[in-house]
């Protein structure tokens, strides 16, 4: 799918001001500092959504089951993660710059950032490597020149838990760590089935003629407002903590919407990415969201956007949290 992008943003600079007026010049460095921010947080909206951004295809796998590659190169934090989780850091020759978890990445070799425009063929081959874990929707661009010169690959296309555990087990199999993978899934999937008996059992505790299950608005953008609908990741994370999208029933993976429907909506809970820069006095004072209950409340939670967005094992962390979050009285 084609992503535009309207940033809104007014240039800091206006020729029709004095720079002679002081005023006017702390004006436009405050100005052009709030255009910077603003800049920051495009590319945090551009990356959360590209990030997601999927052709809705099966993700491909190698059908040779005898290969083991030796020299991988990590082209999202995601698969990075996942690579770790199964047994496979020892075979990673480079890494996307964005990759920044586990610590150990740190000391990997970096290949440039997780879109098109920061990455080159050139500089993956540089590193030699036998096999390329891609993203769907940010690195298709690379397939033809991977196949070209007999490099394989891999697609991922993860949009729920369910699906981060199948890429996990085909990417131990790949790498020659099935049965790390196996073992990390089960242990992965224990851990979720607790989260999820424990929100069953307080939803059963707190079960009166007044209780219901909490709705929650996460903010993926607030310029135009953007949400998360039924296909996104961010979905099914909160659902599976326990809570209610309050846009489940749109389709799109991150929708834009209107001020007045999350006012309308009227959400028990507002979820807020710490890197963008909104804090929750900015929320609270947002006109008209006074009314809300999840403001009058104080249920406004800045949260890792690093846990909620990447479809890898610490997604669970992600649904472990926001269930901490929707179990507090």
């Amino acid at each position: 799918p084609s992503l535009r992008f309207g940033t809104g943003f007014a240039s800091p600079y206006n020729p029709c001001h004095s720079l002679n007026s002081k005023a006017n010049l702390q004006k436009q460095k405050k100005t052009f500092s709030q255009f910077s921010v603003n800049l920051q947080k495009l590319a945090l909206i551009s990356f959360i959504l590209l990030m997601f951004c999927s052709c809705q295809k099966k993700t491909e796998t190698l059908k040779n089951t005898d290969f083991i590659p030796q020299s991988i190169i990590s082209l999202s934090p995601a698969s990075t993660e996942i690579l770790f989780a199964v047994g496979a850091q020892n075979q990673i020759v480079a890494v996307s710059d964005l990759s920044d978890y586990p610590p150990e990445t740190k000391s990997l070799p970096k290949v440039g950032g997780f879109d098109g425009k920061t990455l080159s063929l050139e500089t993956i081959l540089s590193f030699k490597p036998d096999f390329v874990y891609l993203t769907d929707g940010m690195h298709n661009f690379l397939i033809e020149q991977l196949k070209q010169n007999n490099i394989k690959y891999y697609i991922s296309s993860s949009s729920s838990i369910n699906d981060i555990f199948s890429e996990m087990m085909e990417i131990g199999k790949i790498t020659g760590h099935q049965a790390e993978a196996e073992n990390k899934v089960a242990s992965l999937q224990n851990q979720l089935q607790e989260i999820t008996d424990s929100s069953s059992v307080n939803s059963s505790a707190n079960a009166d003629s007044t209780a219901k299950q909490k709705t929650v608005y996460y903010e993926v953008w607030n310029a135009p407002y953007m949400s998360c609908g039924s296909s996104s990741f961010i979905n099914d994370i909160i659902e599976k903590a326990g809570g209610k999208n309050i846009f489940a029933n749109l389709q799109d993976a991150y929708p834009i919407v209107s001020e007045e429907t999350i006012l309308a909506e009227n959400p028990d809970i507002i979820l807020i990415p710490q890197s963008s820069g909104i804090s929750i006095d900015s929320i609270k004072s947002r006109n008209g969201w006074n009314k809300m209950q999840a403001v009058q409340k104080n249920q406004i939670y800045l949260v890792d956007d690093n846990l909620l967005s990447r479809p890898g094992p610490r997604a669970i962390n992600a649904v472990q949290n926001l269930s901490k979050i929707l179990n507090t009285q």
